[in-house]
């Protein structure tokens, strides 16, 4: 196992500093509730609610030579994680055999773990959520083990993301994450260019249905944004019924799409959101 970060374009690994992962865990989601109770009616009614944040657990060991050693590790781990701004860690998985692999010190020697691994499909926008101090565990042929246990919280969205991706739509969206993805919240777009003339257009994707009352040319190109409508780089929110898109979980992980017209649809920067 690893953790890969990502601050911008800065990446590393903690591997990259001899640190060993032996663990990671997500939570679900926090969830409140909006219950509300009458007088004169029995029970509650639910308004939906709402997920606050998601915590992570990194455990892992940092191996150090001498006590120099050991303040140039620590003083790069605390600036790599212990950032005020925002940053994705992303867990790197083995896919060997299970119980294939072994946590230092399992059985003999300086066992050190796994190696290589297979990036997961989500990462996290986290930031620190306590402090945090290497703890001294031992030592395994000369070698000081520092046992690290981080705490993370996520900082914006309380889910896990995929990474931005772009596609041409053909009759239907791939969606594989477990949790709708609005466009109020992820900032993706639909592009829309017409191969026919028509007095109006109406799109569907999902169980929702977006509509544009205005003329369109063959070769004109819609920006679909959610928040934000686009003919030809010009706004046209006054000609359309202000609708947004949400992709939602389904049995066969797509979601279908129809178009009253003949056109080239993409949808752009769409992440897969995870519970």
């Amino acid at each position: 196992m690893d953790l890969l970060i990502t601050n911008g374009t800065t990446n590393a690994k903690l591997s990259d500093k001899g640190i060993i992962t032996t663990d990671f865990d997500e939570s679900t989601a926090s969830l409140s509730l909006n219950m509300k109770s009458f007088n004169g009616r029995n029970g509650k009614l639910n308004f939906g609610g709402n997920y606050s944040e998601k915590k992570l657990i990194y455990t892992g060991y940092m191996q150090v030579t001498s006590q120099s050693d050991y303040e140039t590790k620590r003083n790069w781990i605390y600036q790599l994680l212990g950032s005020a701004t925002a940053y994705y860690i992303t867990p790197i998985y083995s896919d060997g055999a299970q119980y294939g692999f072994e946590r230092p010190g399992q059985s003999t020697g300086n066992k050190l773990g796994q190696v290589g691994g297979i990036e997961s499909n989500k990462r996290f926008y986290v930031t620190l959520d306590d402090t945090f101090v290497p703890e001294l565990a031992g030592s395994v042929n000369n070698t000081q083990l520092y046992k690290l246990n981080i705490s993370f919280v996520t900082a914006i969205l309380p889910f896990g993301e995929t990474k931005p991706k772009t596609m041409t739509i053909i009759n239907s969206i791939p969606y594989a994450g477990t949790v709708k993805a609005s466009q109020l919240e992820v900032p993706y777009y639909i592009q829309l260019v017409a191969q026919q003339a028509a007095s109006a257009i109406s799109l569907k994707i999902g169980s929702r249905t977006w509509t544009y009352s205005g003329t369109v040319a063959s070769g004109d190109v819609f920006k679909i944004g959610g928040v934000y409508n686009l003919k030809n780089t010009l706004s046209v929110n006054d000609n359309t019924n202000l609708e947004y898109f949400i992709l939602e979980p389904s049995i066969g992980s797509i979601v279908p799409v129809a178009c009253s017209i003949t056109a080239t649809l993409e949808i752009h920067d769409y992440k897969e959101l995870y519970l």
